[in-house]
Parts: C-alpha cells; sequence; structure tokens
C-alpha cells in the first residue's frame, strides 16, 4: 500500500489492515455488528453438531445524537453511548466474551463507487495510486484520498468497484467494540452486506436494491449481478424523498444507462414500516419490491420490522452458511 504523504505510520497500518480484510477474502467470525444510525444489532452463529445455525439476535436503540454518519465528519458523536448500546446488544445476544467480529457501518460512511480498470498494470503500491488518482472525481475536495482506507475488485474487465472511507471514520467504529475487549475484522458498509441478501442475479437481469434507513438512503443497481450504479443520499429518509429519488434512480437508469425498468427491486426498510415503505417504492418504481429475509440461508422467510432491524448484521454473518 502507497504511503500517505506526511501522514504517520499507525493510520496506514490500520489502512493495510482495513484493505486485506475488507473486498478481499475477508475472514468471517461468527458475531457480526451492525450500527445504524438508530440502532444497533447484533447476530451470532452457533455450532449445531457439525454446521452452523443462528444462535441469537438482537436490537438495541440509540440514544438521538450518538450517531450522524457521514463520509466527511465524525460519525460516534457520543462514544459512551454506542458503547453502552453495544454491550446491551451483545449480553442479549449471548456474545460479550470479545474475540473476532465482524463490523457493518452506515452507508454513507463509506463511498462506493465504480472506476475504470483500464490501463491498471505494475505493482499493487503502483495499482493503488492509480486507483486513489481515479477517485478524485468522486470524493468531496476536502476528501483525503491519500490516507483514506482503500479496497477494490474488478466487477468486469472495465470496471472496479471501489470502497473509500476515512480512517478516523471507521476507527471510531471499532473503537467501540475493542474498548469491549472485541476486534474487528470484516468492515463493510450496510449496502454492500446487503447484496447477498437481494433478489438471486439472472442472467441480464436488472435488479435494484435500496437501502432505507433513518438519515439515509442508497441505491444499488445491477445488471446482469454487476453493479452499474451506486448512489447513497445523506439526510433523505422521508417517504415523499425516497420516492422521488427512486424514480430519478429509474429514469437514470432507462435514460442513461440503456436500462429497461427493474425486473426485481429488493428492499431494506428500517426507517419506516416495512410495509409503507414498499407501498411507497412500488408506487414510484412500478415494482413491488421484495423485502430482504435475512435468515433466508436458515430456511426461514421472516421479514417484518424484526427481520429489517437486524438485516445487516445477518447479511455479512450468514455468508458463512450460504
Amino acid at each position: 500500500m502507497s504511503g500517505a504523504r506526511g501522514g504517520s505510520a499507525a493510520p496506514l497500518r490500520r489502512a493495510s489492515g482495513w484493505l486485506s480484510r475488507t473486498l478481499f477474502r475477508p475472514p468471517l467470525p461468527l458475531v457480526a455488528v451492525e450500527v445504524r444510525p438508530r440502532a444497533v444489532a447484533v447476530v451470532r452463529l452457533g455450532r449445531d453438531g457439525t454446521r452452523l445455525a443462528l444462535a441469537a439476535a438482537a436490537s438495541v436503540d440509540l440514544e438521538p445524537g450518538t450517531i450522524e454518519a457521514s463520509l466527511s465528519k465524525p460519525n460516534v458523536l457520543d462514544p459512551a453511548a454506542l458503547r453502552d448500546a453495544l454491550r446491551a446488544a451483545l449480553e442479549r445476544a449471548g456474545a460479550l466474551s470479545g474475540g473476532p467480529v465482524s463490523l457493518v457501518i452506515p452507508d454513507p460512511a463509506v463511498r462506493l463507487t465504480l472506476v475504470p480498470a483500464t490501463g491498471l498494470r505494475g505493482r499493487r503500491s503502483e495499482l493503488e495510486e492509480t486507483v486513489r488518482f481515479r477517485l478524485h472525481k468522486a470524493l468531496p475536495a476536502d476528501f483525503d484520498v491519500r490516507s483514506a482506507r482503500l479496497a477494490w475488485r474488478a466487477v468486469s474487465a472495465e470496471e472496479l468497484l471501489v470502497a473509500v472511507a476515512r480512517d478516523e471514520v471507521v476507527r471510531a467504529y471499532e473503537e467501540a467494540l475493542t474498548s469491549l475487549g472485541f476486534h474487528p475484522g470484516l468492515v463493510e458498509p450496510a449496502g454492500l452486506a446487503l447484496a447477498s441478501l437481494a433478489a438471486p442475479d439472472q442472467a441480464g437481469a436488472e435488479a435494484l436494491l435500496v437501502n432505507w434507513d433513518h438519515g439515509y438512503v442508497s441505491f444499488q443497481v445491477r445488471r446482469g449481478g454487476r453493479p452499474i450504479l451506486l448512489r447513497t443520499l445523506p439526510r433523505e429518509d422521508g417517504r415523499e424523498a425516497v420516492a422521488r429519488h427512486a424514480e430519478q434512480t429509474l429514469r437514470f437508469h432507462r435514460e442513461q444507462l440503456g436500462g429497461r425498468g427493474f425486473d426485481e427491486v429488493s428492499l431494506r426498510s428500517a426507517a419506516l414500516d416495512p410495509a409503507e415503505a414498499s407501498e411507497a417504492l412500488g408506487a414510484a418504481l412500478g415494482v413491488v419490491p421484495r423485502l430482504v429475509r435475512p435468515w433466508a440461508a436458515l430456511g426461514d422467510a421472516e421479514d417484518g420490522e424484526a427481520a429489517q432491524a437486524v438485516a445487516g448484521a445477518a447479511a455479512c454473518v450468514l455468508r458463512r452458511v450460504a
């Protein structure tokens, strides 16, 4: 990994560790934690003979003002409140013993974007320097991409899916867990975790995944399983606003990406009653969304409010049994 100009070695070591734990063959602990703007969730797997099974799941509300999800600003505004909520959720899930844990954070804390892969060659450090340079257009002017945490993977011969986040933003989430004796391994944004719960991708299918949470909404458009558009809209969580942005996404998909409309729409609704959210999006898109089902890998079709609350953590940890 290339060094940040004028930066200290410690952030670079942290960034390098995050890189190796994200999009590249991440280790998958038996416990996953999702921190959302208004709540935290914990899902723990256990062994039932030779197979893995759900051991426990818990969700605990956060005090207002504890988290403000942002790409550029500090997210954890009240570390003590976040730590207390995490301790309570982990205790309810029977997972207070510490050790490895996966961490899912709000979409606005991480920029997911597509970057051209053409001309990328050379050693890894050279590739990374080029990827960082190509990210400038996708980031705010005051975002220091040189010292940010970075991970990527190829989604086609022409494009990379890149995840980038400020080190200090991610570290604040991690420190809430390390203070309780946990060691965050895989760290990923909620939308990336939830993609594994979306409707199965079929050859040539046009699909949309919507992650609707307090304080933001994100959209992922996929064509034949490959992401072609990624949008995260902070502070846009009202019913009318989300419906309007959904219509804009559909219009862009048709007019700029050559789409014919969406064959499948998957929805994670954690900010609004799932039935109401599904109705609002269905009217905007002309397709009735399918609510994500976090326990589908275990043969459970539950998709209600409780399931939506823990969906990010469940999607992350249940890759162990997928």
